[in-house]
């Protein structure tokens, strides 16, 4: 009945999308899909699961580049610039439309001035830890922690990222001091993490937990305030002693600001279909990422609810890029 009534849906907003595209004239030509994160993450395979699907739903390929570093701003900035046409889209994070707002005291783009395209899904990370530590749970770090503040280090996706926010929040809640290590994504932490060149390392599901498998990282906790159904023995950090915790990423489609509503309605249509698609879905959810409904609505909505908690965080945490 449930798949049913996906491919229903799917064939309903496809065919959405074939009559507003056919009345724009858009897209005529190939859309390039801007992610901020360099390749091999878990934002960049988000990317390509999308663009495939979307691309099939326009009829028009949609080519993913990266453009990482400068926590998220690098990307951002050059969507924020081109040409207001819908053939230059981003895929943001939590990271490009709430953090940054907070942590550069002159930011090179107006995070909200975008042209919302639709909200894609939000997913847990997992507390990642060097095999050499021998740390078997979140208790054997704080205790090696308090003994030594500031001697182990934590990776992160890059300062200001929800990487590094879950580094700060867990600091804050265990009473601890960790030497925070930033790099341009999980691609660059993760041999760090794996050479035990750093101690620690928030990481998205998607990207950490295939090192977990083989062997070559521990894990310890998840930031979501529940378990994953896919990875029910793994202990939230909420019920390891720090109730309340939770750390999450969500990702989303944006648009340069002032391009025409005609042209993101089309887009945002696509993402709908990408989202209905049962194999996206289940690969989404196998990255860990919980799939949204793909409305601009659920964008803005998230972005409201969440500024008021991270500029708190930010602010006591005294996250600053120069």
């Amino acid at each position: 009945m449930f798949r049913t009534g996906i491919r229903f849906l799917a064939a309903a907003v496809l065919g959405l999308v074939t009559s507003v595209a056919a009345a724009a004239g858009f897209p005529d030509r190939p859309i390039t899909m801007i992610t901020p994160f360099p390749a091999g993450g878990a934002t960049d395979g988000l990317a390509r699961i999308l663009a495939e699907r979307m691309g099939r739903a326009l009829g028009q390929s949609i080519v993913v580049e990266n453009r990482a570093g400068a926590a998220t701003t690098i990307g951002a900035s050059h969507v924020a610039r081109s040409t207001p046409d819908g053939y230059t889209i981003l895929l943001a994070t939590n990271s490009t439309l709430v953090t940054n707002r907070f942590l550069f005291k002159k930011l090179p783009y107006d995070p909200d001035a975008f042209a919302p395209i639709g909200m894609i899904g939000i997913g847990p990370m997992v507390l990642l830890t060097a095999k050499k530590d021998h740390f078997k749970s979140l208790a054997d770090v704080v205790k090696a922690a308090k003994a030594k503040p500031g001697s182990l280090t934590i990776a992160s996706f890059g300062t200001g990222t929800s990487s590094h926010l879950a580094a700060e929040y867990f600091q804050k809640m265990a009473g601890i001091k960790l030497l925070h290590v930033p790099y341009k994504g999980s691609a660059q932490a993760m041999p760090q993490l794996i050479s035990g060149e750093v101690d620690l390392f928030f990481d998205m599901v998607s990207t950490g937990m295939p090192q977990v498998d083989s062997g070559k990282v521990g894990v310890l906790a998840i930031t979501s305030k529940q378990r994953m159904s896919s990875l029910p023995k793994l202990p939230t950090i909420s019920e390891s002693g720090y109730p309340g915790f939770e750390m999450l990423a969500w990702f989303t489609l944006v648009a340069p600001p002032g391009t025409p509503e005609s042209h993101t309605h089309v887009l945002d249509n696509a993402l709908k279909v990408a989202l209905a698609d049962e194999t996206v879905r289940k690969r989404m959810l196998a990255m860990g990422i919980e799939p949204s409904d793909g409305t601009p609505q659920a964008l803005l909505t998230q972005i409201k609810q969440e500024i008021p908690v991270i500029q708190s965080l930010v602010k006591r945490a005294n996250i600053a890029v120069q």
